[in-house]
């Protein structure tokens, strides 16, 4: 994209005096109109990449922040981005619709029952499943035969973490080192609604597996960190 796509909303609603509405939308504006390119999420002053954004507090006014990454720029007297911000640009747009939303996520907690992932997979209606883990992507060895399953079935299986900070890095423990050798694919440092979003985008334009993987792990706005893997994680 060579130009700015701006997000914005507010947490006081409009018609009330002291509503934030009316900043949040004249700061997006005057992003808007700067030589930037990129998609981004305007409000209470910071300019975040719209792939890293999570909302944190339901009542905060500064209710949004970047999720393992710092913020892409700041509205003081006047806007500052970080050297990480891209300029505009009139490169051909490269526009690629589609989404296949037969995808399920899954929180793990002790004594979840594989069961339930096994008749979901086997029902053969969804096509992609993401399952939020503990801590660095860590999940228990009774899903070792249904990521083997998934896998048989040609349904992808990404594991992601419940920490708002921090990555998956299967590879430090022996359970995320054989879930991966099942075919498990690890989400690094991608949020849950990035890991989501991604898997629809990628399974609608995939046929295997792989070819999902490749697509997850490839950074195209900034949403994944894949240089070195994060502390020595493998390429």
């Amino acid at each position: 994209i060579g130009c700015p796509i701006v997000i914005t909303g507010a947490q006081i609603p409009g018609h009330r005096i002291e509503t934030d509405a009316r900043r949040n939308f004249i700061n997006a504006v005057k992003v808007a109109t700067l030589d930037r390119a990129g998609i981004f999420l305007v409000f209470d002053g910071d300019i975040i990449t719209g792939a890293r954004a999570h909302k944190v507090s339901e009542s905060k006014l500064d209710a949004y922040r970047p999720v393992n990454w710092g913020l892409l720029g700041e509205i003081r007297i006047d806007i500052r981005f970080s050297d990480e911000a891209k300029l505009r640009h009139n490169r051909p747009i490269q526009y690629c619709p589609g989404f296949d939303s037969r995808v399920v996520v899954y929180t793990l907690f002790p004594g979840f029952p594989p069961e339930e992932l096994e008749a979901v997979i086997e029902r053969g209606t969804v096509r992609g499943i993401v399952l939020a883990s503990y801590g660095s992507g860590n999940i228990s060895y009774k899903f070792m035969d249904v990521i083997q399953l998934a896998k048989s079935k040609n349904i992808p299986v990404v594991v992601t973490t419940q920490c708002l900070e921090g990555a998956t890095l299967m590879h430090l423990y022996d359970v995320g080192r054989q879930a991966l050798n099942k075919g498990a694919i690890q989400a690094y440092d991608m949020s849950t609604e990035c890991t989501v979003t991604k898997l629809m985008w990628a399974l609608h334009r995939s046929k295997t597996i792989e070819e999902v993987q490749t697509i997850l792990h490839t950074d195209y706005t900034g949403e994944i960190n894949v240089e070195g893997k994060l502390y020595g994680a493998p390429t």
